[in-house]
C-alpha cells in the first residue's frame, strides 16, 4: 500500500506540474509529460531528503512533500489557459490508436518478462537485461536493505558511488515501500518507455505537423540496428531451408550484434530501453526538455519563453545524476540554440545565457562528485572512428553500422539548406555533432557506450526521415513505392532484435540463490561486506543487498575502478588464506562460495573444510556455502 502512495504522489506530482506549463499540450503528451516529470522529480527529491534522514522517514517525508506540492500547484483548481490539442481527423486518431496499442502490448510483455520476474524454478531475465540487471539489482536491493543512504558502490565495496543511479534509487524505495523486486523495475520501466514513445510522437508533431511523419520516427527509432544485420539474416534464412514465418518464429541471433564485423549499433529498445535503465530517466527528461525549448523557440522574446527556457534549463542541469549521456545532447541543445538567439538578436540572449547557467550551476557539483568521488576518474579518451576494427576500412565500417540511415545523417542538412528551412536545420546541428564527436572520443572505457549517445543520432535521423517522406508524399503519392521499402530496409535489423527478444527467456537465479539472498537478508546486516567470485548474477548483492568485494569485472573496468587486487583478495580466499593482507585490506565479514565456481577459479577445499572444522560456516545450501570470516 506504501508504495502505492509513493506512485501515486509522484504521478500527481508530474501532472499537476505538467499542468502548469504555459504548453498547448495533446492530450497523450500531457500524461507523457507527467509520468517522466513525476517520476524524475519525485526521485530527485527523495535523493535530496535520503541525504539527510533515514530511508523510512525519507519516503514519508518525499510522499507527503510531493502530494502537497501537487495540490498546491493545482489549487483552486481552473481550466488550462493553453487548453489541450486534438487529432482532428479520425483516420489520425485510429492510427495514434493502434501504434499506442502495439507499443503498449509489445513493450508490456518485454518489460514483464525481462523485470526479474519470480517463477517456480528461479528468477528470469532475458538477453542483455541478464546482465545488466545485475548492477542495477544490486543498487536498488541496497538502498531497500539500508537504513539510511550510503553513497557507497555496492558491487566494489569501499569505492564511492558515482554510476547515474536515480532510477535504481527509486525501485529500491519502491523495494522499501513493499513491492517486490519485479514489479520495483517493471512499474517504471514500462511507465517511462511508453511515455518516451509518446513524447517521440509528441515533438515530431510540434515539428511537422503530421502523424504519418510522428509515427514514421517511432518506428526507425525503436528499430535502430547496424545495417549489415539485414544481409545476415537474409543470409542465415537462404541457409536454414526454412520459410520465413517459421525462420522468424525462432530466429539463431540477434541481428544488431555483430561485434566480428564490427557493426555495434545495438537495438533501442532490446540494448538500451530494457537492461540500460538509466537511459529511461534520461531520454524522458531529453524529449521534455526539447518540447520546451521548440515550443520558447517559436514563442519569440516573451516572458513565457523566458520561463520555459529556464524550466529546461533547470531540467538539464538535474540531468548527470541521471543520466549524463543524456545531459551532454540537451546541454549541447541549448548551446546551439543560444547560439541561433545571438545570431538572429546580434546581441547576448539573456535568456537563453540565464538557462544555460542554470543547467551549468545544478550539473556541476553532481560532474564533479561523479569525477572527483574516487581517484580514477571515468576513463573518457580520444579514440578514432568509434568500434572500428583493426584494418576494416573506414568505409565499409560506416556502411556495416549505419548505412541507408548514415547517409540521411549527411543528407538531411543539405536538403534543408537547399529548402532554406534554416529553423529545421537548427535541430539538426547538435545531433550531427555528437556524431562526429562519438567518432573521435570514447566517453568510457568501453567504446561501446558511446551508443548512449548514438541513439540521439538515430532520433534526429529518424524524425527527419518522417518529414522527408511526407515531403516525397505530397509531391506524388508514386513516392511511397520507394520510400515504404527503403524505410523497410533502414527497421529490419532493429525490428528482427525486437523479435528475437521475444524469444528469450534466461535464468537469472536458482532457488538456491533464492535461498541464500534470503539468508543474508535476515541474518547479516546491511553493511556487512561479502567476498565473492565476479558473476553478472551475483545473489548476494542482486538479491541480499549486500556490498560484495568485486562484482562483474566487466562493470568494474568500465567504471574504471582498479580490480587486480579485489580479484587476487578472492583467489586467496578460495585458497583459505583469509587472513591473506590483501584480503584485510577489503575488511570482509564472509566468504560465499558456490558449490561449482567458474573454470577461471582454483578453490581449496580442504583448506576451505578447515573453516568448516573451525566452525566458521554461517549458512550451506546444495548451491552455496557462507563462512564467517574473523
Amino acid at each position: 500500500m506504501t508504495a502505492l502512495l509513493l506512485l501515486a504522489s509522484a504521478l500527481a506530482l508530474g501532472a499537476a506540474a505538467a499542468w502548469r506549463l504555459p504548453l498547448r499540450f495533446y492530450a497523450f503528451e500531457y500524461v507523457a509529460t507527467s509520468v517522466v516529470v513525476g517520476l524524475v522529480g519525485w526521485t530527485w527529491l527523495a535523493f535530496l531528503v535520503a541525504l539527510v534522514l533515514p530511508i523510512v522517514p525519507a519516503i514519508v517525508v518525499t510522499t507527503v512533500v510531493a502530494t502537497a506540492g501537487a495540490v498546491a500547484l493545482v489549487w483552486p483548481r481552473r481550466p488550462r489557459a493553453e487548453g489541450f490539442a486534438r487529432l482532428t481527423s479520425r483516420g489520425d486518431r485510429l492510427l495514434w490508436g493502434a501504434v499506442t496499442a502495439v507499443t503498449v502490448v509489445g513493450l508490456g510483455r518485454l518489460f514483464w518478462t525481462h523485470s526479474l520476474i519470480s517463477e517456480s524454478d528461479g528468477i528470469y531475465s532475458a538477453g542483455s537485461s541478464w546482465a545488466d540487471y545485475g548492477v542495477h539489482a544490486a543498487i536498488a536491493s541496497n538502498v531497500a536493505e539500508s537504513d539510511s543512504l550510503t553513497m557507497d558502490l555496492p558491487i566494489a565495496s569501499g569505492e564511492r558511488l558515482t554510476y547515474p543511479f536515480l532510477i535504481d534509487l527509486l525501485s529500491g524505495l519502491l523495494m522499501r515501500s513493499g513491492l517486490s523486486l519485479h514489479l520495483s523495475f517493471f512499474l517504471p520501466g514500462v511507465l517511462l518507455a511508453l511515455a518516451i514513445c509518446q513524447l517521440v510522437l509528441g515533438f515530431s508533431l510540434r515539428l511537422f505537423d503530421h502523424l504519418g511523419a510522428a509515427v514514421t520516427t517511432l518506428v526507425l527509432f525503436l528499430c535502430t540496428g547496424s545495417a549489415l544485420g539485414l544481409s545476415e539474416a537474409w543470409s542465415d534464412w537462404r541457409d536454414s531451408d526454412q520459410g520465413l514465418f517459421e525462420f522468424l518464429g525462432d530466429l539463431p541471433r540477434d541481428y544488431t550484434t555483430l561485434s566480428d564485423r564490427g557493426a555495434e549499433v545495438t537495438n533501442l529498445v532490446a540494448h538500451a530501453l530494457l537492461p540500460q535503465r538509466t537511459i529511461l530517466f534520461g531520454l524522458g527528461v531529453a524529449l521534455v526538455v526539447f518540447r520546451l525549448l521548440q515550443a520558447s523557440r517559436i514563442g519569440g522574446a516573451s516572458p513565457v519563453s523566458t520561463r520555459l527556457l529556464l524550466l529546461a534549463g533547470g531540467a538539464v542541469g538535474l540531468l548527470p545524476m541521471a543520466h549524463p549521456h543524456s545531459f551532454l545532447v540537451c546541454l549541447g541543445v541549448l548551446v546551439v540554440l543560444t547560439g541561433e538567439a545571438a545570431l538572429a538578436r546580434r546581441g547576448l540572449p539573456r535568456p537563453h545565457l540565464a538557462a544555460l547557467g542554470l543547467a551549468l550551476v545544478l550539473a556541476l557539483p553532481q560532474l564533479a562528485w561523479q569525477q572527483l568521488a574516487n581517484d580514477h576518474g571515468t576513463g573518457g579518451r580520444f579514440h578514432w572512428v568509434w568500434v572500428k576494427p583493426e584494418g576494416q576500412l573506414v568505409g565499409e565500417f560506416w556502411w556495416h553500422n549505419f548505412g541507408l540511415m548514415g547517409l540521411l545523417f549527411l543528407v538531411v542538412p543539405l536538403v534543408l539548406l537547399r529548402r532554406r528551412e534554416i529553423g529545421l536545420l537548427v535541430w539538426c546541428v547538435p545531433f550531427l555533432a555528437v556524431l562526429v564527436v562519438t567518432q573521435v572520443y570514447a566517453f568510457q572505457p568501453f567504446e561501446y557506450d558511446n551508443l548512449k549517445l548514438l541513439y540521439y543520432v538515430y532520433f534526429m535521423g529518424a524524425l527527419f526521415a518522417g518529414y522527408l517522406a511526407v515531403l516525397a508524399y505530397r509531391a506524388s503519392r508514386w513516392t511511397l513505392l520507394a520510400a515504404v521499402p527503403l524505410a523497410v530496409v533502414i527497421a529490419a535489423p532493429g525490428a528482427l532484435s525486437i523479435t528475437y527478444e521475444f524469444g528469450l527467456h534466461d535464468r537469472f537465479a536458482s532457488p538456491e540463490d533464492e535461498a541464500v539472498a534470503a539468508w543474508v537478508r535476515e541474518h547479516t546486516e546491511p553493511d556487512d561486506v561479502f567476498l565473492t567470485t565476479d558473476r553478472p548474477n551475483n545473489p548476494i548483492s542482486a538479491l541480499g543487498g549486500r556490498p560484495i568485494v568485486t562484482g562483474y569485472i566487466g562493470w568494474l573496468y568500465n567504471f574504471s575502478i582498479p580490480y587486480e587486487e579485489r580479484l587476487a583478495a578472492v583467489r586467496a580466499a578460495l585458497a583459505g588464506r583469509v587472513d591473506d593482507p590483501l584480503v584485510r585490506k577489503f575488511a570482509p565479514d564472509y566468504l560465499a562460495v558456490q558449490a561449482q565456481e567458474g573454470p577461471e577459479w582454483t578453490v581449496d577445499t580442504d583448506a576451505l573444510d578447515a573453516l568448516a572444522d573451525a566452525g566458521r560456516v554461517a549458512y550451506a545450501n546444495a548451491g552455496w556455502t557462507i563462512y564467517r570470516l574473523p
